[in-house]
């Protein structure tokens, strides 16, 4: 299956690797100009404003390595079928050091409709953040950017998550569809080429990844 994947990136190195794990046949758009803590809301907006993606996308950081990529293909059929608008992992509750909101997921993957969450996207806006997140649930969590509009999308949309998590390394993120693996996502990127440590650990990701690719 043909797809558009779409990366907020910032590190030109990791966007290659990342991207060498998917399927030549896809159309790859890397977004190099939404930078810093309120640039993750604005990459995310830019998604559903205007004409330039339609259909279902996958939204995807520059450190998550794919490895069954047919994993995703199976779950755009299904939420076409369950007339899901978007997917990914809850911000809290399922990642042992993400204790943002449950019913937000985070935006290091996801699978979204494009054209669903477009008949709604007009009446997004931002400064009503809150009242989104107390609709939602008492106490909203809006430490990060973007969880204003994942509150508006769990208001207005029904949606998938993925529960089935493992890690390699008490940070990475290996998610697990039918138990088997489609990827990990090392976190901290930002990090890559910098610290030490830190890219030591992502490319012990990397290795993990191509040890566990599966051929479609």
């Amino acid at each position: 299956m043909k797809k558009t994947i779409v990366t907020r990136s910032a590190n030109d190195k990791l966007y290659k690797i990342a991207k060498s794990f998917w399927s030549n046949e896809n159309t790859f758009i890397q977004c190099k100009q939404f930078a810093g803590f309120s640039g993750a809301l604005e990459y995310l907006l830019h998604l559903f404003e205007g004409n330039t993606y339609n259909g279902f996308i996958v939204n995807c950081d520059e450190d998550f390595f794919l490895t069954n990529e047919s994993l995703v293909d199976a779950i755009i059929e299904q939420m076409k079928k369950d007339e899901f608008a978007y997917c990914g992992i809850p911000d809290g509750g399922v990642i042992s050091h993400r204790n943002k909101s449950v019913f937000n997921v985070n935006p290091f993957f996801n699978v979204f409709n494009v054209d669903l969450i477009k008949t709604k996207f007009a009446s997004f806006n931002n400064s009503k953040q809150f009242e989104y997140g107390n609709q939602v649930e008492k106490n909203a969590n809006l430490d990060e950017p973007f969880a204003g509009f994942f509150y508006w999308l769990h208001l207005n949309f029904k949606h998938a998550n993925f529960t089935n998590i493992e890690s390699t390394d008490g940070i990475s993120t290996i998610i697990k569809i039918n138990d088997k693996p489609m990827g990990i996502h090392s976190w901290y990127s930002r990090h890559y080429g910098i610290d030490e440590a830190q890219t030591l650990r992502i490319d012990n990701c990397i290795e993990w990844a191509l040890l566990n690719k599966q051929c479609k």
